[in-house]
């Protein structure tokens, strides 16, 4: 199965030169901790999380609205293709220890959002089903 089926839609974005209190507005207003940092075609140039700004921004006593999203997000994301698997998915988890990646389509425009946890709940409902399949089917 590929990431195209699985994605969620639509990703929370925000662009670097916004203001790091504009971008605790969209996390509020939006019910989201984290935005993809995107550039104006949509490609995505890094990630900020709720945390991202708690440590960054209000931890160091910055003004969060003279502050740039580009001064605190991290940069250079990593990102999954719509045509990945769900298990090159789990290994890109793994590999660069992060929880979520932006999903990007064929131009490298953001196209949705993955979380790990969003993986376990989908690989826990097949294993459900792959159990309910074995015990209907057992023999005398």
């Amino acid at each position: 199965m590929s990431l195209a089926r699985f994605c969620r839609k639509p990703v929370a974005i925000i662009q670097s030169t916004q203001s790091v209190a504009e971008a605790a507005e969209t996390l509020r207003d939006q019910h989201v901790g984290v935005l993809v940092v995107v550039q104006e075609d949509l490609r995505p140039v890094g990630m900020l999380t709720d945390r991202d700004i708690v440590t960054r921004v209000m931890a160091a006593r910055k003004d969060a609205a003279a502050t740039s999203v580009a001064d605190v997000m991290s940069p250079k994301p990593f990102v999954a293709r719509l045509e990945d698997s769900i298990d090159m998915t789990l290994f890109a988890f793994r590999n660069h220890g992060v929880r979520r990646l932006p999903i990007v389509d064929e131009q490298g425009r953001v196209a949705g959002l993955v979380s790990l946890d969003d993986l376990w709940v989908l690989l826990s409902a097949e294993l459900d089903q792959t159990a309910a399949a074995v015990r209907d089917n057992q023999g005398p």
